[in-house]
């Protein structure tokens, strides 16, 4: 028993220590914190609509947090997280239908354009809203 591990010594999570980090890594990660930020997002959406429905004293109140900075920049990061899951979703979505689309080169320029396209839609979400309002 020369060279035998005990449990004790083994790595927690091999691909933190062994494994170099990319972007589909980064990316798969990122999937998840935002299907988890979706979570308490809908909660201070479901507060908005609560509100509506106890009249407009409680509403004001609502909409004057959710109005401030603290307030907006967390809606932002909730539209952020709502179109970066669905953008992520649908590269999925095109990797389970075109599995060439999973070699690397492609992946990562995929993935790429994940971010790009989430960070885009998400300005323009907000763009259309203040010009609308």
């Amino acid at each position: 028993m020369k060279n035998s591990k005990t449990i004790s010594e083994r790595p927690i999570s091999p691909c933190i220590s062994i494994y170099r980090w990319s972007v589909t890594m980064a990316m798969s990660i990122a999937h998840r914190v935002s299907g988890g930020a979706l979570y308490i997002g809908t909660i201070f959406l479901a507060v908005w609509l609560t509100g509506i429905a106890y009249g407009k004293e409680i509403f004001g109140m609502i909409n004057t947090v959710y109005n401030s900075f603290p307030g907006r920049a967390i809606l932002f990061l909730y539209t952020f997280a709502l179109v970066h899951h669905l953008i992520g979703g649908m590269r999925h979505l095109f990797w389970d239908i075109n599995p060439v689309l999973l070699e690397k080169h492609r992946a990562t320029t995929m993935t790429k354009a994940t971010i790009f396209i989430s960070i885009i839609l998400t300005f323009l979400i907000w763009g259309c809203v203040y010009i609308m309002f």
